[in-house]
């Protein structure tokens, strides 16, 4: 097929980006639109500032909630494909459970032609961190339902560094884990690319799960990376274990104490052989506006 009857048949296609407001969400929408595929974005406030973001690129953004069948019948009306992410942030490990499985029975009564979750890397490792194993029991329901499928297992956000800018920006960082600690990330951006090279290519996709991540570093890396970007020396200290838990909430000391003596299961070096475009952690600040 020619380019101009592969953007022809991308544009027929009309794909529900479920969290387009958020940043896997919003990364899918984006990737999607710029392939040329007709793009909803779910959310509960069309008339966000978010929202008329991606109605400036293209987006039609449609009213809906998990939590109300009818609107999620409504905006999978005449969808080829959707995309499929929630969070327990609001709605509590349950709620997201529930609202998954949701999603998962509204794509199967419109009968959709491909769905595509997103878990998270840990999901099948039983790490006993309530916001991971969550993802697992959303997996197995959408498996059950036999429903052309594409799981992907996103690693830890490249962009989880953002809470960390404005201390970067003033020379050092800090956080709970040793310097030297190696740390699996993904770019939101390649989330994003990763989906749409699923719904560009079915055939291959359909039934596959995939962990996935752009860059293996080290905290260390991570400064020296924003030093070059920032052209201004930055460097990352450790905290002690008992100044962070003493703040931090009962669910992330969950996620971060596994988090000291485990690495999401994602061989990025046999990733970046199928997708060469994988972003480095320096590409990723670049990309992020990181520069001075």
């Amino acid at each position: 097929m020619n380019n101009w009857g592969q953007i022809t048949e991308r544009n027929s296609k009309i794909i529900l980006v479920s969290g387009a407001t958020g940043t896997q969400g919003g990364a899918v929408a984006r990737e999607l639109v710029k392939r040329g595929y007709s793009v909803r974005g779910l959310t509960r406030n069309p008339n966000s500032e978010a929202s008329q973001a991606l109605q400036m690129l293209g987006v039609q953004m449609v009213q809906g909630d998990f939590d109300d069948p009818a609107s999620l019948d409504r905006a999978l009306e005449g969808t080829y494909g959707t995309f499929s992410v929630q969070q327990y942030r609001g709605v509590g490990i349950d709620g997201e459970i529930r609202q998954g499985k949701a999603f998962a029975d509204a794509a199967k009564r419109a009968k959709i032609k491909h769905f595509i979750y997103t878990s998270v890397a840990k999901a099948p490792l039983r790490t006993g961190v309530p916001q991971f194993e969550s993802k697992l029991v959303i997996e197995n329901y959408i498996q059950s339902l036999e429903i052309p499928y594409t799981i992907v297992r996103p690693a830890s956000f490249m962009s989880t560094v953002e809470v960390w800018r404005a201390d970067a920006e003033a020379g050092e960082f800090s956080g709970p884990q040793a310097p030297e600690f190696e740390r699996v990330f993904v770019a939101p951006s390649d989330i994003g690319r990763f989906v749409a090279e699923a719904f560009d290519d079915p055939s291959n996709w359909i039934g596959r799960i995939l962990s996935i991540a752009s860059d293996r570093t080290t905290y260390k890396n991570i400064a020296d990376a924003m030093s070059r970007v920032m052209d201004r020396p930055v460097v990352y200290k450790q905290l002690p274990w008992e100044e962070f838990t003493a703040t931090a909430s009962p669910i992330a000391i969950a996620a971060t104490t596994w988090y000291r003596d485990n690495v999401d299961p994602v061989d990025v070096t046999e990733l970046r052989r199928e997708f060469p475009w994988l972003l480095t952690f320096e590409e990723y600040l670049i990309e992020a506006g990181w520069e001075k």
